[in-house]
């Protein structure tokens, strides 16, 4: 059968993969994507609340901080400018409804200053300012941090964006394309297809979500493991519009980012995420009754007015979570300076992806590869459905 040979290879056609393809395209590179999935996005990215975060919230010092604040800066002056697709401007309020809370919203805002959230953007305000913004929130509430840096987007157009971007650039995309096989042998990669097709790169790119530990150690590659973290959100029906006009969060807590009411670009409310850890890798996207009725509970604690019988869809997203950092990992493998892994894609990834995107290029050319501009690079792309 005959093998079909790439500079690069990218494994995993979510945002993730989608952002680097994106960033790998205006280079003169012979690039293709695989996706297992009959359709893009339709994991991780799918079950997404589709928020950039400004990037108060990862602890200073990490990967994801340094990336988080850097990629919302890329979303908001490039990203966007370039890409045209469903996206506004959604304030965040992280509320605080006792005294104890209030210390953690000032922690967050100095932790944002230290992980260089540009200080503009950021302020606390008080109950009144609160209830002024958002007079439907529990009248308990005490203060809140306000981040005006951040963004709802649609996160499968998002992809489909830089994907569409990516192909006009001459970046193959491949669906339905299973990986069950990595060799690396005489400094290249045979990657084989569960159709049998074979597959040869110079460089494999590993941004398989959830899957990305199991395909790392099928190359051969083990160095990294990832647990799950599963959300699962409620989305009311347009009925609900204007209950909120930001991202009001309740304080982080065990609840990942803290769990939110926001408003949705298409009208509706979203509700959730609850945080369940462990969850098998086939089972990411499932809703449970339990956890169902929890949303309901602490949607209330922050809207008390919120009608939750107004439940239209029900969602459940997952999280890959690097169990040795709890942080992304952005190296390549330690016996392979060639396979470039992209993953513990824990949030803030969406709010980080174009910023994970320039990490993944600069692996690239340490892998070897000359990173060439292309000419006729377009960068401009619009999603019309």
């Amino acid at each position: 059968m005959q093998k079909h040979k790439y500079d690069i290879v990218i494994i995993g056609g979510g945002i993730i993969g989608a952002s680097i393809a994106y960033e790998l395209s205006q280079y003169k590179l012979k690039t293709l994507l695989l996706e297992k999935n009959p359709v893009y996005a339709d994991e991780t990215s799918k079950g997404n609340s589709g928020a950039i975060h400004g990037g108060f919230d990862p602890d200073p010092g990490k990967i994801e901080a340094k990336l988080n604040v850097l990629g919302n800066q890329l979303w908001r002056e490039k990203i966007f400018q370039d890409l045209d697709f469903p996206k506004a401007q959604v304030d965040s309020l992280i509320l605080a409804f006792n005294e104890k809370e209030m210390e953690h919203v000032h922690m967050l805002y100095e932790r944002g200053l230290t992980n260089k959230v540009p200080k503009e953007f950021l302020k606390i305000i008080s109950k009144e300012e609160v209830l002024k913004r958002e007079p439907n929130v529990n009248p308990n509430v005490v203060g809140a941090l306000l981040c005006t840096s951040s963004w709802a987007i649609e996160p499968v157009r998002a992809t489909y964006a830089f994907l569409g971007a990516s192909e006009q650039n001459g970046v193959e995309l491949k669906n339905n394309s299973e990986v069950t096989d990595i060799k690396y042998e005489k400094n290249e990669f045979t990657i084989t297809l569960k159709s049998n097709e074979k597959i040869q790169a110079n460089v494999v790119i590993n941004a398989a979500g959830h899957y990305a530990d199991v395909l790392a150690e099928k190359a051969g590659y083990g160095d990294f493991k990832q647990t799950t973290r599963r959300g699962e959100y409620r989305i009311l029906s347009r009925s609900e519009a204007g209950i909120v006009n930001s991202i009001c969060f309740k304080v982080p807590t065990i609840h990942g980012k803290g769990v939110i009411v926001a408003p949705m670009l298409d009208g509706r409310v979203l509700v959730g995420p609850t945080a369940q850890e462990n969850v098998a890798k086939e089972d990411t996207r499932l809703v449970t009754k339990e956890k169902f009725d929890l949303i309901g509970e602490i949607g209330k604690e922050i809207i008390p007015s919120i009608r939750l019988e107004k439940t239209e869809i029900t969602l459940a997203g997952s999280r890959p979570i690097d169990i040795e950092t709890n942080d992304f990992v952005i190296r390549s493998a330690k016996e392979n300076v060639k396979f470039i892994n992209a993953a513990g894609m824990q949030s803030p990834a969406l709010a980080s992806a174009p910023a994970i995107a320039i990490e993944i290029a600069k692996l690239v050319e340490k892998a070897g590869l000359k990173l060439e501009k292309n000419p006729n690079y377009n960068a401009k792309y619009k999603v019309r459905f």
